[in-house]
Formats: C-alpha cells, structure tokens, sequence
C-alpha cells in the first residue's frame, strides 16, 4: 500500500521563534491583502458607479453583517484553537473528531442564521434609524448577503482548523481565488448589469461559498490525517463541548461588541449622510492598514495554542513578547502613515468633497492611537490561544461599554462628529491597559484544553 501523502505543516513547539512565525504570518497576510482588497473594491464600485447614497445603504449593513461574522469567527475559533492545541498535545487520533464535529454542528448554526436574519432584516435596519432614502437599498443588500452564512461559516472553520495544523498557506490559496471573482463578478453585476447594491451583495455570496467548499475538500483531502467515514461522521459531544466552551465566549465577545457598534452606528446615522459614507470608507481603510498586525496576531495565536497544548510555557511568553514588540512598531507606522495620506486614500473610495474632508479629519485623530492599539490587540491574541475566550469577553464587554458611553458623551451630547472618533481613541488605550493588567497577573494559560497525555488538564479558572 502507498504511503499517504502528508501536507507540510509547521511545528511551533521547537526549534526558532521569529522566523517560523514570519514565514508562517506570510500567507496570512497575503491572504487578507485579497481579503480586504475586495472588500475595498465592494466599496469603490458602489461609490464610483451608484453614489454616495449606495454607500451608505452598505455602511448602514455593516454592523448587522458584524453579527454574523462575529458567529462565523466564534465558532472557527473554538475549532482551530482546538485543532491547535491538539497538534501540540501530539493527539492525532481527536483531530478527525474535532474537523467532523466542527462542520457538522457548523451546518446547523449556518442554516439557522438564513432563517433568522432574514426574518429580523428589515426590522434591525429600522431599529437603526436607517434614512428612508437608503432603506430599499440597504435591505436588499443585507438580505443576499444573508444567504452566504454557511459558505462563509464553513471557510471560517476550515482556515482556522488548517492553520491549527500548523498550514497557512492553502486557506490563503483559496482566498486568494475568490477574492479575484469576487472582484470580476462585482464588475460584471454592478457595472455592465447595473444590479446596483444587489449586485455587490451577490458577488460576494457567490465568493465566499465557493471560499467554503473548497476549505472543506482540502481539511479532507490535503493529506493532514483526517478521515471521513460512514462511522466516524458524527458528532463528539465531549469535543463538541470543548469547542463551544471556547467558540461561545468568542461568539459572544463578538455579539456584544457588535451589539455595541449596532447603538455606535445608530449614533453615527443621527450625523448624516455624509459621515455614514466617511466612516464606511474609514473601516475600509483600517481593515487595510492593520493587515500585518492582524496576520502576525494570527500566526501568534496558533503559536500559543501549540505551545501551551505541548506544555511549553516558557516558550510560549518568550513568542508572545517578541511579537509584540513587532506589531506595536507597526502600529506606530501605520498612524504616521494615516496621518499625512489618510486623505488620498479616502479619493480612491468617493469623489465627494465633503465626504473627503470628513474622512480625513477623522483618520487624523486616530493616527497615532494605533500602537495601542495593537498592543491591546497582541495580548488579546495570545491569551486566546490558550483557549481564555472568557477573559477577552469580559474585557471587551467592559471596553464597549466605554466606548459607547464615551461617543455619547463627547459626539451626542456635544452635537460634534468629531467625537465619534475621538471615543474610539480613549477606548483603544482602555483596551490596551487593561490587557497589559490582565496578561501580567491573570490566569489565561490554566484555560488550555488539551495538553500531552503526562500533563493533566486543569479545571477552568473563574476568570
């Protein structure tokens, strides 16, 4: 009998540090350049061939949208920080479990997030304060987008499990592909069909669905030892457990955030028009900028998760301190960067001057908050590695509560947009402090899952 083929998977429990996780965050970043590339061009199509009004209908989705995401990665961080630790545990025998349970309980939460949000549509974009000029827009596009829920749900599981295993390469490989449809389609449905917001919607349903299915043939069949049979193609209650004990405070950290940005929105809306189009554009810009710190964090949560499952603790802080120094020194170049070009980049994105000017102004308050931001970001990472999702959910509970409290008083109150933006920069240095605090003193790496077979497992901590 043939040897089976086995993919190239990295290994963090020996040998350097740095380079493998460089190497390693490589494919990520490419990967989310495509991914944010075409979110940015939904963006530039909409407002270069609709108009401002078409933007907003998007901008006025996207905290909605946030809340399927935030579902999406909850429950592919349960299943690759799982995947992960499991990898360092050197339990190979769980892994086809733990990808079988995964897409199985996934096929369920994907079907029933359909029905849901296109019952609650309309209603949540009302709730909103959505403007009656964009209404019929915004509900079009939100209810397509809607329908992609599993396809994306899948390509979330399936990438985090891959590079659980140490492989970061492939989900970028079929990222990568359907970025670049997703792009045609937009061009094809929005300029030459003139489908408008619906258009866009599609194309990226479209997208993501194929992202999904051809993650989930490569989990099967990339030669990473996971079997599918008749027999096993179940659902393990006791892994089952384990990934919603980590997926459900993710999904929930994510749920409240979004329920925050949902009030944060509705704020926004009360300003106009014009600052719903700016701040569209704004998250576009930051998806972008924050690419290399977003994938480095990414690579570190794989990282932790391998290291803490294998036992290796003091390796564990040893990659943790390293990376954070580097993306911290990115932060700092992407606010110098943000503060003296943030306005050219806005003119990709809108021709309207008035939508310019506001975006700039804004980019500049935030530009050197960024470090912080990315320090924040960095620990948050890392202590999610060791499966303390419950930890980062209060914390981010704690820090949504500060950033709405902090747009009503210094933009609601004052009559000022320009508060909105100076909220989110007092939030990022709250954020920041508090996981310096909590990184120090806190117990995250006694939430680990899976550890060797000589080291016990300990109980869940209370925080």
């Amino acid at each position: 009998m043939a040897k089976e083929r086995r993919a190239k998977q990295t290994d963090f429990t020996s040998g350097p540090i740095i380079k493998p996780l460089l190497l390693f965050s490589i494919p990520l970043v490419l990967g989310d350049l495509f991914n944010a590339l075409y979110n940015v061009v939904d963006t530039i199509v909409v407002g270069q061939y609709v108009g401002a009004g078409a933007l907003a209908a998007v901008g006025c989705c996207f905290a909605i949208t946030m809340v399927c995401v935030s579902v999406f990665a909850g429950f592919g961080m349960g299943s690759g920080i799982l995947t992960a630790q499991m990898v360092g545990a050197k339990r190979e025998d769980q892994l086809t479990a733990t990808v079988n349970t995964a897409y199985i309980g996934g096929f369920i939460v994907g079907t029933a997030m359909i029905v849901v949000g296109e019952i609650t549509a309309v209603p949540l974009l009302r709730l909103l304060k959505t403007p009656e000029s964009i209404m019929g827009m915004a509900t079009q596009y939100l209810r397509i987008f809607l329908l992609g829920c599993t396809g994306q749900l899948f390509y979330y599981m399936g990438s985090s499990m891959l590079r659980g295993m140490g492989d970061s390469k492939w989900p970028t490989y079929a990222l990568v592909f359907c970025a670049v449809l997703n792009i045609i389609l937009d061009l094809i449905f929005v300029v030459a069909f003139h489908w408008d917001c619906a258009g866009v919607a599609a194309a990226t349903v479209i997208s993501q669905l194929i992202s999904g299915i051809a993650v989930l043939i490569r989990v099967y069949k990339g030669g990473y030892g996971i079997k599918l049979t008749k027999e096993n193609f179940r659902i393990d209650p006791q892994i089952l457990k384990m990934i919603l004990r980590i997926g459900i405070p993710g999904s929930l950290n994510m749920l409240v955030t979004t329920a925050g940005m949902l009030v944060i929105q509705r704020f926004a809306n009360s300003f106009g028009e014009t600052l719903v189009a700016a701040n569209s554009i704004i998250q576009k810009i930051d998806s972008f900028a924050m690419l290399p710190i977003m994938s480095l964090c990414t690579a570190l949560t794989t990282f932790v998760g391998q290291n803490l499952g294998a036992g290796e603790n003091e390796r564990c802080d040893e990659g943790m301190k390293k990376i954070t120094v580097i993306v911290v020194l990115l932060g700092l170049i992407i606010g110098v960067a943000g503060f003296f070009v943030g306005g050219l980049f806005c003119r990709i994105f809108v021709k309207d001057i008035s939508v310019i000017s506001v975006g700039r102004e804004a980019i500049r308050i935030l530009a050197f908050f960024y470090a912080p931001y990315a320090l924040g970001m960095s620990l948050s990472y890392t202590i999610e590695g060791a499966g303390a999702t419950k930890p980062v959910m209060i914390i981010s509970i704690i820090n949504i509560l500060v950033r709405v409290a902090m747009c009503y008083l210094l933009a609601i109150r004052t009559g000022h947009w320009q508060g909105m933006f100076w909220a989110t920069a007092v939030t990022f240095v709250v954020n920041m402090i508090i996981y310096l605090l909590y990184t120090w003193k806190g117990n995250w790496k006694k939430y680990v899952q899976v550890q060797r077979e000589e080291e016990a497992p300990a109980e869940e901590p209370a925080f």
